[in-house]
């Protein structure tokens, strides 16, 4: 049976969250079963946007330099990489503001940009993975526990999606547009880049219309670790409330094999209470994502949620622009952003990277008399 690891952690204070990363890894044999000496780790947290530690939008600095420190214990040589939304170039310029400098330069790992690629293939689909996660010789997940808008959740599988840098994500968002094909993308990158290890920063988590500014912070106080990346996001996801087979990311690396989503097959150690999360606002699902296929094809596209800006919060700064991946938004001379709804997909990536939340979610008719929220 797969195994996942809680640890209670009420804090971000440095002992704190040292504590309860070394607590989760125990019952895994520690980081030593996992390391080995001149091993060059990657450590890949989810650094999305500019935000602020409380929006809990991102993996939590202290995090990150704990377990960069734990790697340098072990005789690993660190490197610390991620592959923001918006060009390529915006990673060099989230190190700093999101806290990466400062662990760099505290525990001597490197930052290394994904900026270089490697072509693969998987299922007929091309994908161009960053350089830098394949040479690793050990990765490293790092994860943000929130809830998201499209895929309903997001943990370590997703996190693995900034494997893909820059702008060639709208690539594979313009060509899996729906949410199941989407999943499957996910799961794809996931197979052609599993971590090794997944510790999950779940200390100030998220709730509601995540992953971004329109999110919630929620107070879960966790640290998760586990081998088998598909299981620890099974236990989550089920503790915020989801049911089986609900996050289709996760029921598809399951069918696949990746990991086991069946929470039936994993063995929680650790911390009995650390998954009580109490109530957790949830991301809502929509029913067309289970219905037949020619159910999606003919009224798919009158259930697709759009974008509605707020032009007194939007301040025009052009991040939506630089993610879209049909190009249907420009800001206008008004400083505002201006959509084509006609053009929109519905991959809701403007949402996600606003950072002021002036981007919240249309609902048609259709899809309000279907009660989907």
């Amino acid at each position: 049976m797969s195994e996942v690891c809680t640890a209670r952690c009420a804090s971000y204070e440095e002992a704190e969250v040292r504590r309860a990363i070394e607590g989760a890894l125990a019952p895994l044999g520690g980081l030593d079963s996992f390391v080995r000496p001149g091993m060059k780790v990657l450590l890949k947290p989810n650094l999305l946007q500019r935000a602020q530690e409380d929006q809990a939008i991102t993996t939590h600095p202290v995090v990150v330099r704990v377990v960069a420190d734990l790697v340098r214990a072990a005789g690993g040589v660190v490197w610390i990489g991620d592959g923001p939304a918006g060009p390529v170039d915006n990673t060099r310029k989230l190190w700093r503001p999101l806290g990466m400098t400062d662990v760099a330069e505290a525990t001597g790992a490197t930052l290394v940009p994904f900026e270089s690629v490697q072509w693969s293939s998987h299922g007929g689909r091309d994908y161009f993975i960053a350089r830098p996660i394949l040479d690793a010789d050990l990765v490293i997940d790092l994860p943000k526990l929130k809830t998201h808008v499209l895929t309903l959740y997001t943990g370590a599988v997703k996190n693995l999606f900034g494997a893909i840098p820059g702008r060639r994500k709208r690539e594979l968002h313009l060509r899996a547009p729906g949410i199941k094909e989407f999943s499957d993308v996910l799961v794809d990158v996931f197979e052609l880049v599993p971590p090794s290890l997944t510790i999950m920063d779940g200390v100030l988590g998220m709730e509601g219309e995540g992953p971004g500014t329109t999110g919630t912070p929620k107070r879960l106080g966790v640290i998760a670790a586990s081998a088998d990346a598909v299981a620890l996001d099974t236990v989550v996801a089920e503790a915020m409330g989801y049911h089986r087979g609900q996050v289709l990311h996760l029921a598809e690396a399951g069918r696949r094999g990746l990991g086991e989503a069946d929470s039936r097959a994993i063995t929680v150690l650790g911390d009995a209470d650390a998954l009580d999360f109490g109530r957790v606002e949830l991301a809502s699902p929509r029913w067309v994502t289970k219905a037949p296929r020619w159910v999606g094809e003919i009224v798919g596209r009158r259930l697709v949620l759009r974008p509605l800006v707020s032009p007194e919060v939007c301040i025009g700064c052009g991040k939506c622009v630089e993610v879209c991946p049909k190009d249907a938004i420009i800001v206008g001379d008004d400083r505002v952003a201006c959509f084509d709804l006609d053009e929109c997909i519905g991959c809701l990536c403007c949402a996600e990277i606003c950072p002021e939340a002036a981007i919240e979610t249309k609902r048609s008719l259709l899809t309000r008399l279907a009660k989907i929220r």
